[in-house]
């Protein structure tokens, strides 16, 4: 008898452990689950949702910025670009651009630009609690949660300058810039990031008269 009674507490003792087992597998498969769910459907949902809140705020703010430096420069075509013309004829002979100025305005504007993604990143976006679920009945319910943005690396600018034709001895011609940077986004587990190109339009003329075909092809800067 007692060796029956023996053998009893050791079945339930092995039925506790096997219990606890199970139970550990099934927090496991749980968390597999859950994690698995956020990388593959959430985080999907959410960088699809923000990205062109995260585009549109850098966009704009290089905009600003960009504004602000003509603005407080002031400068016009003739001040950034120099014509010259053969003597006693309309064809033009020179175009140079003042590199020098275009590079100071191009610092500043790369320099305010980095300083206010700076800021940027501190503030960051908002995203409601209910966007986190996947489930799209509850996009944008919920307390906010916010997200923080970060830039990646420096703010780059190009220059570049475009000539169109405009008439009959007439041309277009545009100086302009463009600005790109890489705005990151920092998920729980992960970051995303958005790049941002923009051309920016720094100033344009009609230049009268005829103009060499090595500006008509670029090259110009």
């Amino acid at each position: 008898m007692q060796d029956c009674q023996v053998v009893k507490k050791k079945k339930k003792k092995m039925s506790k452990k096997a219990k606890r087992r199970l139970f550990l597998v099934i927090v496991l498969a749980i968390i597999i689950l859950i994690c698995a769910y956020y990388f593959k459907i959430v985080c999907p949902i959410v960088i699809s949702l923000s990205e062109e809140r995260v585009r549109s705020i850098a966009t704009s703010t290089i905009s600003k910025v960009v504004g602000d430096v003509m603005m407080d420069e002031n400068l016009k075509y003739e001040d950034l670009v120099h014509i010259t013309y053969q003597t006693n004829t309309n064809k033009v002979e020179l175009i140079e651009v003042d590199t020098v100025k275009v590079n100071v305005i191009i610092r500043e504007i790369t320099k305010r630009v980095q300083e206010d993604f700076n800021t940027l990143g501190k503030e960051g976006i908002q995203i409601s609690l209910g966007t986190f679920t996947g489930i799209p009945f509850l996009f944008g319910l919920g307390p906010d949660i916010s997200i923080k943005l970060v830039p990646v690396g420096t703010v780059n600018t190009v220059v570049d300058s475009q000539f169109k034709e405009a008439g009959i001895n007439q041309t277009i011609h545009k100086l302009y810039f463009t600005v790109s940077s890489v705005i990151g986004m920092v998920l729980p587990a992960m970051t995303q990031n958005f790049t941002t190109e923009l051309d920016v339009l720094l100033c344009e003329s009609i230049i009268v008269g005829e103009i060499p075909d090595v500006y008509l092809k670029g090259g110009l800067i």
